[in-house]
């Protein structure tokens, strides 16, 4: 037999904020090189506390990034410690204003920005939606399978498109639903070489989501990268190559 066949109901549409519709604003607190601290010398900065004086009971999704000098561990304790700051300042400066719906500790930002933009934490905005009750949708695995999910990536990046939500929070549904659950995430990219590791770094990525925001213990997921050695299509145009940069998951039990 290939695996036992698992039933899981998932809610859907899912995003990774559950029920949550996408932010409305967005701004960002700046640091320093290989710092924490806020400073409201920085124009940016002061402008985001300005911005955060005119607001009131609003749910936030707190994002920290740092830039890509450094070791990648070091980088990801860098990024917690400017989330525990941007934290800090918000309870003490507007206490019961704000409630912290998300907060993730993202580490490096591999975009194209200057180094002194990646060194940030964003402050999302989003409006929970409570007022009606989404369908439910039926949703199956197998132990010891390859799972096809539609979790893709910006080209060059580890930073997950909004369509992977859905199946992202399958998977952490799924682990929360079944503690004897392991998983197995498979990193893929597309186009050349792989000489920097982006598909185990995008297989890391989902496992930092998976532990951060569902409580997943780390050591029930393995992350590891594949390079281009799998494509699951000829990259003859911009929708085959984005599809072919993505994680899969195969689920089992020891």
């Amino acid at each position: 037999m290939k695996g036992l066949l698992h039933s899981l109901f998932i809610l859907a549409p899912v995003l990774l904020f559950a029920q949550a519709k996408p932010p409305v604003d967005s701004m960002s607190f700046y640091f320093e090189f290989n710092s924490h601290e806020i400073h409201f010398q920085n124009k940016r900065n002061s402008e985001t506390k300005a911005k955060l004086a005119q607001l009131n009971d609003q749910s936030l999704i707190l994002r920290a990034y740092t830039d890509s000098i450094g070791s990648k561990e070091y980088n990801i304790k860098l990024a917690e410690e400017r989330l525990e700051a941007a934290k800090k300042f918000l309870n003490e400066s507007f206490p019961g204003r704000f409630s912290i719906r998300t907060e993730v500790a993202m580490g490096e930002d591999l975009s194209q920005k200057a180094d002194a933009d990646k060194r940030r934490v964003d402050i999302l905005i989003s409006v929970v939606v409570t007022t009606r009750q989404p369908a439910k949708k039926k949703r199956t695995f197998e132990l010891n399978v390859p799972i096809q999910l539609n979790i893709q990536f910006v080209y060059g990046r580890d930073e997950v498109l909004k369509s992977s939500y859905e199946d992202i929070q399958f998977l952490i549904e799924a682990m929360q639903e079944d503690k004897s659950l392991y998983v197995t995430l498979a990193g893929h990219v597309c186009c050349g070489t792989d000489t920097k590791n982006l598909s185990g770094m995008r297989a890391d990525r989902i496992k930092q989501i998976l532990v951060m925001e569902g409580n997943i213990s780390g050591s029930r997921i393995h992350a590891l990268g594949f390079g281009n050695k799998k494509p699951l299509f000829v990259e003859d145009s911009e929708a085959h190559r984005q599809a072919n940069r993505r994680v899969e998951a195969t689920f089992y039990k020891k």
